[in-house]
């Protein structure tokens, strides 16, 4: 048979059955007629019979589980539970004066309906749901024994793991899956607890305890929603139902929240004092463990491989939200090693920023370089006589003109965002030793209206195109003509006449010249006449040997440990010319590091060479004239780490470098891209892959293999030098 109410109160309270005593006749009573006498007593039977049924509808017998009776012996059992008032005013003689009153019936419903809430609120609540009071076991005597086998308590020691439960997200289940851990992957499975679920994003960064102090430093790889009681909820009705009430919101424990985690690796310390360190994930977590978000930033860094000092790249962040922990600062700065510790400054290794036009490419590299001139950045070089280290010089090939502001202030910063500078090593203000150095062009003027910066003039002479014929040479010359230009360049310069470009296409038009090498077979008519057709331009007269300082002279200046160098080219009309002197800085810079006999100038000083629209100048077009570029910077990226000169390239078209050059980058810092080509050429895993169209302004992904684990991170919201 089934518990009546009473019985289920006395089991959840521990309190005794309540049961009803006959009533004894009163004095009254006796001395009542028969027909009186009859009519109370079928007055008290309806009396029990009415309150046993509201009290039986009250608590819904029908949802109850079916126990063997046991007795409870006690006859002041309804005193214990119910307020005596309650009782009083629901079966007083007022309230049943008229047996069939509907009155009367609502009165003692809604009187037992107030008496039910008041056992509710009177009633102690258990101890907890999966561990009984040990108190209440030991109440039940001999003769009220359960019909049941008693329980084994809990092993709540079992797990000595003691960490701040308040702040978990949820534990480590098997529930869904099994625990496991492999050389190839995991799956470890988390249950969110309805409390901290809008919490949890894709790429969350958690840590699992262990026995013993190590953690498991993991990444939600995947989130999922399972049903915790089976109901189909793909039909109209139901659609119609939710869609009707969408004003109450879901009930969050109608439904599992799961968290997949990717492990990343294992925080230990060897000894109590030592320093935090990981390594490889290769234990799973016991089944219940917390997983409990990352509070330490020491954690958080030693977990993703992200050095404690060094560059200034941005903060750390997960979905455009920044990583906070309870550390002073809350962030987590993220820095590019910039040291010897572990083999040379990453810079060295060279750098690419990429990402559409708009998404900030020239506000971000403002403030990574200037991180790099600091007094106390200092680098070595390997072949230096005295291996003394000495600041570099950061060169800069500006299409825009807004690099030269570099020499001004930031005027809108406060003082808030300054202590907040200084408090991560973050470097700002302006750089003193900033120069614009400026091509002469015919016919184009220089307005260097955007900073006060000092600007230096010069001209390229023709010389230098002596041992880089490819200055001159067109993006369609094939190698048979490549060929024939060295050899006419290498006359014309053995030649007493001086070393200028309109002397040498005057010497090349003459009409002795062209039957000297025609008719003499030194070069085939066609590949002669070609020639001359491709390196005649009208573009080159403007810029070669015009009325200024050639760069040749000025060497010195342009190459000095501590100086910013800028080669603004906005002025000039012609793109032709800008990659003219674009590409004459680069083969200086690049031939003398390369040469054992370059200049000491640029050949003992370490070297920074920022390049905007980088893919202009290493494209993997065809033709002799690409291949010759392209292997010569090539060449200069490989040797880069020996000679102390680092690439910084800047583009919006990664896919446009070269491979041979692409594959020397071991930093890239990837903003916001839309091009499906472009985001697969940057070869990052799928899961980062997928997020870089969404990338918001300043948001950006970190792949540095040699630094730290792929992350995200946000840049500073504030330049640190000027910026219009």
């Amino acid at each position: 048979m089934k518990y009546e109410d009473a019985d289920i109160l006395a089991f959840i309270s521990n309190k005794p059955k309540l049961t009803y005593a006959p009533e004894k006749d009163t004095g009254s009573n006796e001395n009542a007629g028969p027909n009186e006498s009859s009519g109370n007593k079928a007055k008290d039977l309806e009396k029990k019979n009415l309150e046993k049924d509201l009290l039986t509808e009250a608590s819904g017998p029908d949802s109850l589980p079916a126990f063997e009776e046991f007795p409870v012996s006690s006859s002041e059992a309804l005193k214990n539970t119910l307020p005596s008032e309650a009782l009083t005013d629901a079966f007083s003689s007022e309230a049943l004066m008229e047996d069939n009153s509907h009155n009367s019936l609502n009165i003692i419903s809604n009187t037992v309906s107030q008496a039910l809430s008041s056992i509710s609120r009177v009633a102690p609540e258990p101890v907890s749901s999966f561990f009984p009071d040990s108190s209440s076991v030991s109440r039940i005597s001999g003769e009220d024994e359960l019909p049941f086998e008693a329980f084994d308590e809990y092993d709540i020691g079992a797990s000595r793991v003691t960490p701040a439960l308040d702040e978990a997200f949820g534990i480590v289940t098997t529930g869904i899956e099994p625990l496991e851990i492999t050389h190839s992957g995991a799956t470890i499975t988390g249950y969110i607890a309805s409390a901290r679920r809008s919490e949890i994003r894709l790429g969350t960064y958690v840590v699992v305890p262990y026995e013993g102090g190590e953690k498991l430093f993991a990444r939600v790889g995947k989130l999922q929603y399972r049903q915790e009681f089976a109901v189909d909820d793909a039909t109209e009705i139901h659609s119609r139902r939710m869609l009707n009430a969408r004003a109450s919101p879901i009930n969050e424990a109608d439904y599992k929240f799961l968290a997949c985690l990717d492990p990343l690796c294992i925080l230990y310390r060897k000894k109590a004092d030592s320093a935090l360190t990981r390594r490889m994930a290769d234990r799973i977590p016991r089944p219940n463990t917390p997983i409990l978000p990352v509070t330490d930033r020491l954690e958080v860094q030693t977990g993703l491989n992200i050095p404690e000092e060094g560059v200034f790249l941005g903060h750390l962040s997960v979905g455009g939200e920044l990583v906070k922990t309870h550390s002073e600062p809350e962030t987590v700065a993220y820095y590019l090693r910039n040291d010897y510790s572990m083999g040379d400054p990453l810079i060295f290794r060279h750098m690419l920023i990429c990402g559409s036009t708009g998404t900030g490419k020239t506000f971000l590299s403002k403030n990574i370089l200037r991180q790099f001139m600091t007094e106390s950045n200092r680098y070595r070089l390997r072949n230096s006589p005295d291996k003394a280290r000495k600041n570099p010089c950061l060169v800069i090939m500006d299409p825009q003109d807004e690099y030269s502001q570099i020499f001004e202030d930031n005027e809108t910063l406060t003082e808030e965002d300054k202590f907040r500078f200084e408090s991560e090593n973050v470097t700002y203000g302006r750089v003193q030793s900033t120069k614009a150095f400026v091509a002469k062009v015919e016919g184009q003027k220089y307005p260097g209206d955007k900073s006060r910066a000092e600007q230096i003039e010069f001209t390229i002479p023709f010389s230098l195109v002596k041992h880089n014929s490819w200055l001159i040479s067109a993006a369609g010359m094939s190698e048979l003509q490549y060929i024939g230009l060295e050899v006419l360049l290498g006359d014309f310069f053995k030649s007493s006449v001086p070393h200028t470009y309109l002397n040498f296409i005057n010497h090349i038009e003459n009409e002795g010249t062209r039957s000297y090498y025609v008719d003499s077979g030194k070069l085939h008519e066609s590949s002669y006449d070609g020639i001359v057709r491709r390196v005649s331009s009208r573009f080159f007269p403007k810029v070669f040997d015009q009325d200024a300082t050639p760069i040749t002279e000025i060497v010195d200046k342009i190459f000095k440990p501590g100086q910013i160098s800028v080669f603004p080219t906005e002025y000039i009309s012609s793109p032709r010319i800008r990659d003219l002197i674009v590409l004459t800085i680069m083969s200086l810079i690049v031939d003398n590091k390369l040469n054992t006999t370059g200049i000491d100038a640029i050949k003992e000083t370490p070297i920074i060479l920022a390049l905007d629209e980088a893919h202009r100048y290493l494209s993997s077009a065809n033709g002799e004239h690409a291949r010759l570029i392209i292997s010569r910077f090539a060449d200069a990226a490989r040797q880069g780490r020996k000679e102390a000169l680092g690439l910084f390239l800047i583009t919006q078209d990664p896919q446009d470098i070269d491979d041979t050059v692409f594959k020397q980058v071991n930093t890239k810092l990837i903003l916001n891209l839309n091009n499906d080509t472009a985001i697969s050429s940057l070869k990052v895993p799928k899961e980062y892959e997928r997020r870089i169209p969404y990338l918001k302004k300043g948001q950006m992904i970190i792949h540095s293999p040699d630094n730290s684990d792929i992350v995200e991170i946000l840049g500073l919201s504030n330049c640190v030098v000027r910026h219009r």
